[in-house]
């Protein structure tokens, strides 16, 4: 299974405050989205709820510890039936063997992956923002960084951004 770490992160490390994003950049979502899309996501419970669907186009897998989500499926206002599974560990998860999955969040769900990734997508917003989430320290000894991508801030985007693509050293 490749695992891929995927986030938007402030320049010191912050992912979010209040369970919501500090920031809105369109072309970090649409590089989300594009990436993603007709992918396999895995997200914590709280990143769940902030986000408050699912996501469409992409199977969506929670990891909670809590009973307070269970299966569900539905019919969207597309007629598509959008589903999303619920697991109380990574072993479960891991043990499903999916060919490539999104990790998307949070905090505690990257940290106990990224030592199992593969790759890590980041958007990295070129300012200081001060949250209560961060995404975890990326032991460069283990990643190569494969490209960077640095984008100025325009009418769109309030920020300088650049998208970073690491890759785990054999």
């Amino acid at each position: 299974m490749k695992i891929i770490l995927i986030s938007a992160v402030s320049s010191n490390g912050f992912i979010g405050k209040n369970n919501q994003l500090m920031w809105h950049l369109p072309n970090d979502l649409k590089r989300f989205k594009n990436m993603t899309f007709g992918e396999t996501v895995l997200m914590g419970r709280k990143t769940f709820e902030s986000i408050g669907k699912i996501l469409p186009g992409r199977r969506n897998i929670i990891l909670t510890k809590k009973n307070k989500i269970h299966f569900f499926s539905s019919t969207n206002k597309t007629n598509s039936r959008v589903t999303f599974e619920v697991y109380s560990s990574l072993k479960q998860i891991y043990d499903l063997n999916y060919k490539k999955i999104f990790v998307i969040g949070g905090e505690k769900i990257y940290t106990s992956t990224i030592d199992k990734a593969h790759i890590i997508e980041l958007t990295v917003i070129h300012k200081k923002f001060y949250g209560d989430a961060k995404f975890p320290k990326i032991p460069l000894s283990k990643w190569k960084k494969i490209y960077e991508f640095f984008h100025e801030k325009d009418k769109h985007h309030l920020y300088n951004y650049s998208f970073i693509r690491y890759e785990r050293k054999d």
